[in-house]
């Protein structure tokens, strides 16, 4: 569960000063979204879980699975896991159910102010959230280039997840 402690959130901050050549301060954790792989559901264990099988197929990696959300730190550590939506869930439609994001829009000072979440162009810019500029150029996409510098942690932690239990691969 993603901290409500703003001196938390501010020494979450901090650890990504030092992940950022341009020394982002603003950073309050980098969220991406997973596939984890599962085998394809039986017809009843997808009843009871109130879909139809197909839902947990993800096209786009050919594969059944489950939609991990999560946010990491500047250690690569997790400090938010959502796990509630089948493969086909897109990473937005998964963050939009997660605890945090009613966390983050029902309670407009959730964040240390000046504090945001760091993810990619699945996720929409808003008060809370980061994200890159699309079809940038100069400035803009040098932001971008500082803004991955950071982001990229969450994407390690994923890779260090999957390492250490070779199951999820």
């Amino acid at each position: 569960v993603y901290p409500a402690s703003k001196e938390d959130q501010s020494t979450i901050a901090r650890g990504f000063v030092a992940r950022s050549e341009c020394r982002f301060d603003n950073c309050a954790g980098c969220i991406d979204g997973m596939l984890l792989w599962v085998e394809q559901p039986s017809q009843a264990s997808a009843v009871s879980a109130g879909v139809g099988p197909k839902k947990f197929y993800c096209g786009r990696k050919h594969k059944f699975g489950l939609n991990l959300q999560a946010v990491c730190d500047a250690n690569r550590r997790f400090i938010d896991l959502s796990i509630l939506n089948p493969g086909s869930a897109s990473d937005y439609l998964s963050f939009v159910t997660s605890e945090l994001y009613r966390s983050l829009s029902s309670k407009p000072d959730f964040l240390k102010a000046g504090l945001t979440i760091y993810g990619d162009n699945a996720y929409i810019n808003n008060h809370f959230m980061t994200v890159p500029f699309s079809n940038a150029v100069g400035v803009k996409d040098d932001f971008n280039f500082y803004h991955s510098q950071v982001r990229i942690n969450i994407e390690c932690t994923f890779g260090i997840f999957t390492s250490r239990w070779r199951i999820l691969k």
